[in-house]
């Protein structure tokens, strides 16, 4: 390099060398204190609580390029055979832990990139639920009925994801069959009307948000009805549905096979 070469001719060749490795030094172990600071601080309040692998491997990257510098441009050490090993040795590594990697790569994009943090509600591939945990390879969430799973980071990218945001986070929807010729609007506000005291008793119910009644169309028993609920927290969601279809289970409008509508939901003449 040309100033190194001016540097060797005006101070030497050895003060060059120490000049040189004492300012790339300096300068790397500079980079890496705002780099990490910033990563700590970033992914620290995302919930990333287990940085120390994804910041030494990226302190390991960053030396092993200093050195290969170093050593190339100012000890004027042939690198070449070196660099050729560890790329044979790399590409072996990476094909044994091509998961881990690819978790640990996600779980940088996803926290950085602000996809997912603790306490969303989201939808990963067959799973509803709470985030509760998110570390460099892997997400915790809690489901409706309270069961923990544990998803690859890489599975969030690469499957059917959904972040739930303001009402759609607390919406839970269960469907049951109306039978035929029930008054559908007395109907409605009949299930409104249970689901909500039962919510409201039993303190399940998200502030500010009441339940609803859509009806989708005809199903083979009658019309099918979609119930939407919208509660405080996930770990109600079962309890929840479970107590509203036993409230409206004997008001009589729920289709059954072979059922006669009861006299009190029929629409008037």
């Amino acid at each position: 390099m040309d100033l190194i070469n001016s540097l060797n001719q005006s101070i030497g060749e050895f003060p060059t060398i120490m000049l040189i490795t004492s300012l790339v030094v300096c300068a790397t172990m500079l980079g890496l204190h705002l780099i990490t600071t910033t990563l700590h601080n970033r992914l620290g309040d995302a919930g990333m609580h287990e940085l120390s692998l994804m910041v030494n491997i990226l302190r390991i990257g960053v030396w092993v390029v200093v050195c290969f510098f170093l050593g190339q441009n100012v000890f004027h050490i042939e690198m070449s055979g070196l660099i050729a090993g560890l790329g044979v040795t790399s590409l072996i590594v990476s094909l044994g832990l091509q998961d881990l990697i690819k978790s640990v790569v996600a779980g940088i994009l996803i926290v950085v990139g602000d996809i997912v943090s603790v306490g969303d509600q989201v939808i990963l591939g067959d799973h509803r639920g709470e985030v509760m945990d998110i570390n460099w390879h892997q997400i915790t969430m809690r489901d409706r009925d309270g069961v923990a799973h544990v998803i690859s980071n890489s599975a969030l990218l690469s499957g059917t994801f959904m972040r739930l945001k303001g009402k759609m986070a607390c919406r839970h929807i269960f469907e049951a069959d109306i039978v035929p010729g029930a008054d559908l609007t007395l109907v409605k506000i009949d299930i409104e009307t249970q689901a909500g005291n039962v919510l409201s008793k039993n303190g399940w119910m998200a502030e500010g948000h009441s339940p609803q009644v859509l009806f989708l169309g005809a199903s083979a028993l009658g019309t099918q009805a979609s119930i939407r609920v919208f509660l405080a927290d996930i770990e109600y969601a079962t309890r929840a549905m479970d107590a509203v279809m036993i409230a409206i289970s004997n008001r009589g409008y729920l289709a059954n096979v072979g059922n006669e509508p009861d006299p009190r939901w029929l629409k008037k003449a």
